[in-house]
């Protein structure tokens, strides 16, 4: 029996190499002749794109730990003749990566709120060792720079954490319209803090097509970092895509630090293509942080407030599908994030992304 399952081991390992290889095979056959083409980009550049993102553990039949997050974004067309001169000028030079003579650049900004809570909501006085009642409503700007291949991301983020947040009154209105029983133990969650996060995060495109440029896949690796005294952590992970029409641009993301929609880099998107506005993709994506700051967790910065023993590492894995139609995209996405404090029950906690935009 021992060698029969290792067998059978060996050969699944083989299978799933082989699936790598030629995954891998289709994604860098076309590199390249996709880097020496150059693709009409005078559509692309000329639309920006709204995203509103939605996420919710309902969708999970949960209700604990990252209950709720709602943004609403827009990204500007690309502004490559913007501040040319003057005090403008001396600002894009100054920063990382903004010297690539072709790429196009992008202003963001975005409004969004998140809600954190502990597994009992209906407890007027929370398990101490459960994670804390959190809100966070915050402005972000942002600054993209992208070419065909590769998408750089600078954002800043600046907002409200406690009772100012309003979080207690967006969860209990939410409850009210559903019927959910009215969550108890607010008068726990953190103290009113000014939060800050500096964000940036590199984002790359291999990308490969086949059968008559039709269906394709791509696979987008990223790496960033986020300074703040809300968050502060490295995260890497990526993203593979297969589907009909592609849109060439640098993924689905989630509604996190940094995510301002994700406008189109050239005029084959489907979003802005004369010819082809249709598109049906699925995709996985992985993302692991260290993380060294989480005052969803560790509390108050400078205030006494309740707070949990993190973990320093966490993860997120996911799965979805897009949906394109003319300017207009819609995804879905479930998300499996890893246990973020010691005493959490469970391996892992779920809930669901919906995102939808539109290109004009």
């Amino acid at each position: 029996m021992k060698s029969s399952g290792f067998s059978s081991l060996c050969f699944r390992s083989r299978a799933w190499r082989r699936v790598v290889v030629a995954l891998l095979a289709v994604s860098a056959a076309p590199l390249g002749v996709f880097a020496q083409e150059t693709r009409p980009t005078g559509r692309a550049r000329s639309a920006p794109v709204f995203t509103l993102y939605f996420e919710n553990d309902t969708f999970a039949g949960t209700d604990r730990n990252y209950s709720s997050g709602i943004k609403l974004s827009w990204l500007s067309a690309d502004l490559n003749n913007w501040g040319q001169t003057g005090w403008r000028q001396s600002f894009l030079e100054a920063l990382p990566f903004v010297n690539h003579p072709d790429s196009q650049k992008n202003l963001g900004v975005a409004l969004g709120q998140s809600i954190y809570t502990p597994e009992d909501t209906r407890s007027p006085n929370p398990n101490r060792n459960d994670r804390p009642y959190a809100g966070w409503s915050y402005l972000e700007l942002a600054f993209v720079s992208k070419t065909a291949g590769v998408a750089d991301t600078l954002s800043l983020q600046a907002g409200l954490i406690g009772p100012h947040s309003l979080a207690e009154d967006s969860q209990r209105l939410v409850h009210q319209w559903t019927g959910s029983a009215k969550p108890r133990g607010w008068d726990y969650q953190l103290r009113d803090e000014i939060g800050v996060n500096l964000v940036y995060e590199r984002r790359w495109r291999l990308y490969g097509r086949a059968l008559y440029q039709t269906l394709g896949i791509d696979l987008v690796p990223h790496a960033g970092a986020s300074l703040g005294n809300v968050q502060t952590y490295a995260n890497a992970g990526g993203t593979l895509r297969l589907g009909v029409n592609l849109p060439s641009d640098f993924g689905v993301q989630l509604a996190r630090a940094g995510s301002v929609g994700g406008g189109p880099t050239d005029d084959l998107d489907p979003r802005v293509a004369l010819h082809r506005n249709f598109s049906f993709f699925v995709f996985g994506a992985a993302d692991g942080r260290a993380v060294a700051r989480d005052i969803f967790l560790d509390g108050n910065t400078f205030r006494a407030s309740r707070s949990v023993n993190k973990e320093p590492y966490v993860a997120d894995l996911s799965a979805g599908a897009g949906l394109i139609a003319g300017p207009w995209q819609l995804t879905y996405t479930q998300v499996w994030h890893t246990k973020e404090f010691e005493k959490q029950r469970g391996n892992y906690n779920r809930f669901g992304s919906v995102t939808l935009s539109r290109a004009y």
